[in-house]
């Protein structure tokens, strides 16, 4: 259903979980370079274009993968075949209510979502998660977390980005593509992204912001 260009090389050490993608006639030396001590994997994440490529020419993400702190573990996120809101910045309890709010509010299920949709943009249907055991979580150490039983669309982040800055940005996490790539979008179009992903009409970097380059949803 996903799927992107090029080898995808998993971290499985300092971040498990999360993936870079390489040009095919690079793969040997970005190998080599690895287990020689020449590269990290923290190199090729750094190095990630907006397409997940290592050193690809599709433009840098204006907000690039963040480093997480070393020395963390987080439990498993809850199994489902919808999306997952997690919350992972616990310091504004009152525009964490806020967003639920304008997501729809939590039914009897533990979701957000509406049946309305105001023609521009599709709602978020999610299950929520908020647990203080996945306080500061970062988009790398998401996919590790997902647990397999389930076709998970997407984990969307509400972090400290979201209550600090216009439109409530989440930070969606890619599960496919390139795991744990992450693309700040303000929330009322992460239902979209979501709904794109589902039937397969657009790919995950689509909606990764570029450097110097305006996002098509602010686009007059």
């Amino acid at each position: 259903m996903f799927g992107g260009d090029g080898p995808l090389l998993v971290d499985l050490a300092a971040v498990p979980g999360r993936g870079v993608r390489v040009p095919p006639a690079r793969l040997g030396e970005i190998l080599n370079g690895l287990l020689g001590g020449a590269l990290t994997f923290d190199d090729l994440v750094r190095g990630m274009d907006r397409c997940g490529m290592y050193m690809g020419d599709a433009g840098r993400p204006a907000f690039p993968m963040p480093a997480p702190p070393p020395g963390r573990s987080f439990p498993a996120l809850p199994s489902t075949d919808m999306s997952l809101l997690v919350r992972t910045s616990f310091d504004d309890e009152d525009g964490w209510h806020a967003l639920l709010d304008e997501l729809g509010g939590i039914d009897e299920d533990g979701c957000v979502g509406t049946d309305e949709h105001d023609g521009e943009h599709a709602p978020l249907t999610a299950l929520v998660v908020d647990d203080r055991a996945f306080e500061g979580l970062h988009p790398g150490e998401v996919p590790a977390l997902v647990p397999s039983d389930e076709h998970t669309t997407l984990v969307a982040l509400a972090d400290a980005r979201t209550f600090a800055e216009p439109g409530r940005p989440l930070t969606a996490v890619d599960l496919y593509d390139t795991p744990g790539q992450p693309a700040v979008v303000p929330c009322r179009e992460v239902g979209s992204l979501a709904d794109n992903l589902e039937i397969g009409n657009m790919d995950f970097f689509e909606f990764v912001a570029m450097e110097g380059v305006q996002p098509w949803w602010e686009r007059p």
